[in-house]
């Protein structure tokens, strides 16, 4: 792996101690959270049913039976990179966490955030219907595509904040310039990948027939 790809870890590890910060390390979801096993990129690409870019046409709260708050996203695709979501298509992309209208709070550290005309590359798991994902590695699988200020080519950044604090993906820190990494390098790197193929290596948390399912290995690869 490049030392450019590499620093798709270094934000996760920032993010960990973020949350650390402002309070969140405590309590059975942000244990669950925290040890959410790195992934690497090419791991990313195997685990995904899809990988897209996209926009964030609105954000929403809704609770499940529990009481539970989640968020879902409407994201338009404007490019697909792996999987047989469509170009133009409008999916849901739900992530756990999230604030109420009425003030109800589920706070869920590692967990993704989405604002309104954010431009962002995901790593979908299909959830049903192929219209509901959720992102591989929760905050692992999205990035926002941003502007890099030193040349003006696009760049993916991953950034996540708390459920109760605001988001907005126009003003998400720039990462340092030794982790910067490029949009089109990002493109070429996922289709090397998946014109290679799953090497059958194990990945934390995904069985490998489901690994030969997303990526329709051939007979006789183990």
């Amino acid at each position: 792996m490049s030392t450019q790809f590499g620093a798709y870890m270094n934000p996760l590890v920032r993010i960990i101690t973020a949350c650390a910060l402002l309070g969140l390390a405590a309590g059975p979801l942000t244990a669950q959270a925290t040890t959410l096993a790195a992934l690497t990129p090419d791991q990313m690409v195997d685990a995904a049913d899809d990988v897209v870019e996209g926009t964030v046409l609105s954000v929403a709260p809704w609770q499940d039976e529990s009481g539970r708050v989640w968020t879902r996203a409407q994201v338009r695709v404007d490019r697909s990179l792996k999987g047989a979501v469509a170009r133009t298509q409008v999916i849901t992309v739900e992530a756990p966490g999230g604030v109420t209208d009425d003030g109800v709070v589920t706070q869920v550290p590692l967990a993704p955030r989405y604002s309104v005309d954010e431009r962002v590359f995901l790593y979908l798991s299909a959830k049903r219907h192929g219209t509901m994902f959720g992102t591989i590695g929760m905050v692992m699988g999205k990035f926002t595509i941003r502007q890099n200020p030193a040349d003006g080519s696009d760049m993916i950044v991953r950034f996540t904040l708390p459920a109760a604090a605001t988001y907005d993906a126009r003003f998400i820190p720039h990462p340092a310039v030794a982790d910067r990494v490029s949009l089109a390098a990002t493109e070429a790197a996922v289709a090397a990948r998946i014109d290679l193929g799953w090497d059958g290596q194990p990945i934390p948390g995904i069985s490998a027939d489901r690994l030969r399912e997303i990526n329709k290995l051939q007979a006789g690869v183990k």
